[in-house]
Parts: C-alpha cells; structure tokens; sequence
C-alpha cells in the first residue's frame, strides 16, 4: 500500500508555520521590552498590541498543524 501526501496543503502548512514562529518568538521579547515598561507609565496599548500578536502566533500554529494533518490523513 503506497501512502501519499496532497503536496500543496502540506506546503501551505509549512509556509503558515514559519510565519507563525516569528510572532511568538518576537512576542515576549517585545513584551519585555516595550509592553511592561509602558505599562508601568499607565499606556496599555502597546500591551495590549503584542498580546494580539502572540495569540495571531497561536492561531497561526494550529492552522498549520492542521493543514499539514491534512495534507497527510486526506481521504
């Protein structure tokens, strides 16, 4: 029995994956060092923006994982 992959989606999953990792990557360093110090001075915004990022991150992941899952279990 010869198992095969759909080509296309498997590479859509590794491409949204790669996008993904500089969101989380970048995200607490970000944090680090513009969220919790402008949130010390009473500004959320910059706070509240990297959050989004990271949780854009997440759902960036789990749309790739999917996608490659996918790409491998098709029917």
């Amino acid at each position: 029995m010869n198992k095969s992959t759909k080509k296309p989606s498997l590479i859509r999953g590794v491409i949204i994956l790669a996008f993904s990792f500089p969101f989380l990557f970048a995200g607490p360093a970000f944090y680090f060092w513009i969220g919790a110090p402008a949130l010390r001075q009473g500004d959320w915004g910059w706070t509240a923006f990297i959050v989004i990022c990271m949780f854009v991150g997440a759902g960036l992941i789990i749309r790739g994982i999917v996608a490659i899952l996918d790409s491998f279990f098709h029917d």
